[in-house]
């Protein structure tokens, strides 16, 4: 939500930011890194290779540095990048 201050420029009042994406299936084998919400609204987050993406269930699967594979569904993805190297 935006006001505008006195001097007529505008100021933030909070909320929450609109999510950006920026990770697509084109990027898979690139180190990745998510926040994204849980199904019980809890916020995660997940950095590592991107090892596929699943169509069908619309998710990104993500090899961690410890080896597991963390699911992060793409309609929960608050943000989303590649990181460089």
């Amino acid at each position: 939500m935006f006001g505008l201050r006195p001097d007529g420029g505008a100021r933030y009042r909070g909320g929450m930011q609109r999510a950006r994406n920026t990770v697509t299936a084109a990027d898979v084998g690139k180190r990745v890194s998510f926040q994204y919400e849980l199904p019980n609204g809890f916020v995660s987050e997940a950095v590592g290779r991107l090892e596929a993406f699943d169509d069908q269930a619309n998710t990104y699967l993500v090899r961690r540095k410890d080896g597991t594979v963390t699911r992060v569904p793409a309609l929960g993805v608050r943000f989303g990048k590649v990181i460089p190297g």
